[in-house]
């Protein structure tokens, strides 16, 4: 029974995967989520220069509906500073993907320019961040622009390129096929939904920058949905991620039956003990395909289509 997958030319010792989100800004956090039995980790997203990020209270749990809402806001040391961790990351054997941003073409290709030598796993493009006054969604939500940044940095490097999605769009399946003709290897579902919390004592936004995204646990289903429609509806067969909500195997099992070939974790992680929960997880998904009769993570995948 095989527990590694395929993400394309990729391959990776098991389908859980560190999301770039909260963490993934230092070597520490990222070594230690790898270390707790991850198949590989994916940086915070770093953009061209150092960037502040949006003002404190920055994360506000949902305890209730195991959630989070965040306005980070992109904050990153910039691409420059942040390369010593990724050097470190890779002498250690740890397999990094590095996820980039920036504010239009010229931006993204200066932070891939500055990176692609090292030898990472790829680069993931957040085309979707919901949490700052420029770039980001906007960029995630307009045909043209994301085949015309996938096609670009596909023009310079042989480097994978993972394009992560944005679900506050009204079609997904449109953006989606406009990557894969832009040449991405991958697709990414899905990033964090638009949202608020007000404290009704001081009749105010709680968050700094007033709006942020949601993450967790009540993103799950609306993930499920993406991924099964992208598996159903894309031009070509490209291979899918899975992001949102996932804290059990049950919820891994769920994203590979969709139609994902791995997927990422991020807000639980941020929440727990990544050592407990992720051998939790293990410990499903090897039950279950024993249970089932499956050799391999590639035998779930899809199997809710068939």
């Amino acid at each position: 029974m095989s527990y590694a997958t395929k993400i394309g030319s990729i391959e990776i010792r098991n389908p859980l995967i560190l999301a770039s989100g909260i963490l993934g800004t230092t070597y520490s956090t990222l070594q230690r989520a790898y270390e707790a039995g991850l198949g590989a980790v994916i940086t915070k997203s770093i953009g061209p220069r150092a960037r502040g990020g949006n003002p404190n209270p920055s994360v506000f749990a949902l305890q209730e509906i195991r959630s989070l809402i965040n306005s980070v806001g992109l904050a990153n040391p910039g691409y420059q500073s942040f390369r010593h961790d990724i050097e470190t990351l890779i002498e250690n054997q740890i397999p990094t993907i590095v996820s980039i941003f920036g504010e239009n073409i010229s931006e993204f290709s200066e932070v891939l320019d500055g990176l692609k030598d090292l030898p990472i796993l790829g680069f993931e493009l957040n085309l979707s961040c919901p949490n700052t006054d420029k770039g980001g969604v906007q960029i995630g939500t307009d045909v043209d622009a994301v085949y015309n940044i996938v096609k670009t940095l596909k023009d310079r490097t042989n480097l994978p390129l993972w394009v992560k999605l944005t679900p506050n769009v009204s079609d997904m399946i449109e953006i989606a096929n406009a990557a894969v003709k832009g040449g991405c290897d991958a697709i990414v579902a899905i990033n964090t939904l638009k949202a608020m919390v007000i404290d009704i004592q001081t009749k105010q936004p709680i968050l700094g920058f007033k709006r942020g995204g949601l993450s967790g646990s009540a993103i799950k289903p609306i993930g499920i949905r993406y991924i099964y429609d992208l598996y159903e509806n894309l031009d070509e067969k490209i291979p899918l991620i899975g992001v949102g909500g996932i804290y059990r195997g049950e919820d891994v099992i769920e994203y590979l039956l969709a139609g994902a070939t791995a997927v990422e974790i991020g807000s639980a992680i941020g929440v727990a003990y990544p050592e407990n929960m992720i051998r939790f997880i293990t410990m499903k998904i090897r039950k279950y395909m024993k249970e089932h009769d499956f050799s391999s993570i590639a035998e779930i995948t899809g199997g809710a289509h068939k």
